[in-house]
């Protein structure tokens, strides 16, 4: 039978000391437990509450924890492990317990932190109240490279993991619940010396109760100089937000150009509305069967960055917007040139299904179904409802073969359907072979209007099918 060497020179903190009962201060003998851990040997937590003031892993070492072991932090404004510029670590199955005085596990110094394996340990009690980053359960203040944080739990926390560098690091499969300060998972790369920004993958992680956002990746405006390619989000979930603000999000992508967000799920049904599902401002990025359900004002939202690619999204009860290609004119982001929309289903947004409201010349607005139900929403005696809106840009853009429903019978009195509204002049841009319908008894809204009355003069309108509406141009 093989027996790994890390299993050969495992060392019993209660051989050196330890009580673990709870009350006695641990600290020292457990220090001593590290301080004698060989190369690929292994310390080893067995049954019992450990109390400690803080700790210093030696590298090249495996922390195991069994049988029920907690070590329990004593000190504020610390973390129980201090990791700066350690290497070759790997923390397994333990409970680790900030006991509502600091955080867990901090790596800071001037250097990454590297071969970092953190799974099946859970973090708890880190509270707001704590001096950042003791406010942090897992927190890397200068880099991280070649790392791996997977399966472990998070409860009752002011904020979850947070790094900023980042080279060849996977966030995959933890769970999140009740963070009641920051984010779930926080990313913003700094500038470095070292190689980074490469193989960022965050898969697989869930959450509920989270006041502020699921995910972010973040990058300065302007930028810092930092470095990340194509970081990959994938089969994340999370739901129920707790923050009043309301500024939470599911995922706010701000670096990273050529992200991969794909097969997430964001649902707020049960909690206070939030401000967006996914927000992107990120060139040629991919967003695809993503899935947000209740509870935010906006769907997804690009703020004027080009060559994205939307497609294959389910979005419901969006409070504002399903999709909106957002202008920010104070920091310069209002070019959503060549963004593709496609494919995306949107069911039931209060105000628009597609907002174009940016630079989004050479744009594709291609075959998504947008329904909404007249009377849906208590205030819908007093709206207005566009399914596709447009607004100036330089050049020419492209809507077609999408379907736009509404699908009460009865309406309600004082709401107003529009399929697709043209408020501006857009030489040589389309609008061809949609359907917009409406499922009243009786003819009800406007399949396309003409906002100015002279907005739609060089668009080239043709093939568009419009059922029971009124206001019909082709």
């Amino acid at each position: 039978m093989f027996v790994s060497p890390a299993v050969l020179c495992a060392s019993d903190v209660k051989s050196f000391g330890a009580v673990g009962n709870g009350l006695t201060d641990d600290t020292q003998s457990i220090q001593n437990a590290i301080n004698a851990c060989p190369a690929n040997g292994t310390v080893t937590f067995t049954q019992g509450t450990y109390l400690v003031s803080g700790l210093f892993p030696r590298s090249q070492c495996t922390y195991s924890g069994s049988g029920n072991a907690m070590i329990r932090l004593s000190a504020p404004n610390r973390f129980i492990f201090d990791i700066s510029e350690r290497e070759n670590l790997h923390f397994t199955g333990l409970a680790l317990d900030a006991n509502q005085k600091g955080g867990v596990i901090y790596a800071g110094g001037n250097g990454p932190v590297r071969h970092l394996r953190i799974d099946n340990c859970d973090f708890r009690n880190v509270v707001s109240a704590a001096i950042f980053p003791a406010n942090l359960a897992l927190a890397s203040l200068w880099g991280t490279v070649d790392g791996v944080i997977q399966n472990n739990r998070f409860s009752n926390i002011a904020g979850g993991i947070w790094l900023t560098t980042v080279q060849n690091v996977s966030i995959l499969n933890n769970s999140f619940t009740d963070v009641t300060q920051n984010d779930a998972i926080y990313v913003a790369p700094n500038p470095v010396p070292f190689q980074s920004g490469d193989n960022l993958r965050i898969a697989g992680n869930s959450g509920s109760h989270i006041t502020n956002m699921g995910i972010e990746i973040f990058r300065p405006d302007p930028s810092n100089g930092s470095v990340l390619t194509a970081p990959i989000i994938e089969n994340n979930s999370f739901s129920d937000w707790i923050g009043t603000g309301p500024n939470g999000m599911g995922l706010s992508i701000t670096h990273g150009d050529g992200a991969i967000i794909r097969n997430n799920r964001l649902n707020n049904a049960n909690g206070p509305t939030q401000l967006i599902g996914i927000e992107l401002i990120v060139t040629n990025a991919q967003v695809t069967g993503n899935v947000i359900s209740g509870g935010f004002y906006y769907g997804i939202v690009v703020q004027g960055k080009p060559g994205d690619t939307i497609t294959g999204n389910t979005i419901t009860g969006a409070g504002d917007t399903g999709i909106l290609l957002a202008c920010s004119n104070e920091l310069g982001r209002c070019n959503s040139n060549s963004t593709t929309i496609s494919g995306n289903a949107i069911h039931n947004p209060r105000l628009f299904g597609i907002k174009l409201d940016n630079e989004w010349s050479h744009s594709q607005i291609t075959r998504n179904t947008i329904v909404r139900t007249a009377g849906l929403y208590p205030q819908d005696n007093t709206t207005l409802f566009s399914g596709i809106s447009q607004s100036p840009a330089a050049g020419p853009g492209v809507i077609d073969f999408n379907t736009i429903v509404q699908d009460a019978i009865s309406p309600t009195p004082g709401f107003w359907f529009c399929g697709i509204r043209i408020n501006s002049q857009m030489p040589g841009s389309t609008v061809r072979n949609n359907i917009v319908r409406s499922l009243s008894s009786s003819p009800f809204g406007s399949g396309l209007i003409d906002n100015t009355g002279n907005a739609t003069q060089g668009w080239i309108i043709s093939g568009n099918t419009y059922l029971n509406v009124y206001h019909n141009i082709n």
